[in-house]
């Protein structure tokens, strides 16, 4: 879900981009939201995520069917998945859950490898 989101913005991001230099600041559920920063973010961005989250997809398939091959790919395109936000989004904040629940799964997954051919 999240690589078609990523596609589709990578798409969409000029018009929406249009309408963000119009009004960056929207109301919602009683609070206002400031999407101005969607300004600074350059469409490559939406692109690498989405093709990063479509070689995790494939590590994982691998996995599935008992390729090792798959866990270093899916390993990789998490490590990338964590790094790509801090290059592109200016003043973002290390993403501490992401790292811990990537780290999780990276290291069940390799507990697991002495079962994968």
């Amino acid at each position: 879900m999240s690589m078609m989101a990523n596609g589709l913005l990578f798409l969409t991001i000029e018009p929406i981009k249009e309408l963000l230099e119009q009004q960056s600041t929207y109301s919602f559920l009683g609070s206002e939201i400031d999407m101005g920063f969607l300004l600074d973010i350059s469409p490559v961005f939406f692109l690498l995520q989405s093709l990063t989250l479509l070689v995790t997809i494939i590590g994982a398939t691998q996995m599935w069917q008992l390729k090792k091959a798959g866990f270093h790919l899916y390993t990789v395109s998490q490590i990338l998945l964590l790094i790509l936000p801090k290059l592109f989004i200016n003043g973002l904040p290390f993403p501490v859950p992401e790292l811990v629940i990537s780290a999780s799964f990276v290291y069940l997954y390799a507990k697991s490898l002495s079962i994968i051919k």
